[in-house]
């Protein structure tokens, strides 16, 4: 499966929170500031989990509360990486 096929695998799954058609959220831990993980390395997050959904819901509106509310980068990526693999 080459990157393309993944993420295509990745999306089909849609949002990792609740379900909705996704897109792709690059996630920001292990590198450096202005630079994006690995495209093997994608979270599938609807508009309103990805950006719109403001504080609490949108991992770009507050993190911390995101992952308060809905558990970390790490969490969401090894529940995608476990659905992948089914």
């Amino acid at each position: 499966m080459n990157v393309a096929q993944y993420k295509n695998r990745v999306a089909e799954i849609g949002c990792i929170i609740c379900g909705c058609p996704a897109c792709l959220h690059h996630p920001r831990f292990c590198i450096g500031m202005s630079q994006r993980s690995s495209d093997w390395l994608v979270i599938p997050l609807c508009p309103a989990h990805h950006q719109t959904g403001g504080f609490g819901v949108a991992i770009h509106a507050n993190k911390v509360a995101f992952e308060g509310n809905f558990g970390t980068e790490q969490e969401l990526l090894a529940k995608v990486i476990q659905n992948v693999a089914k």
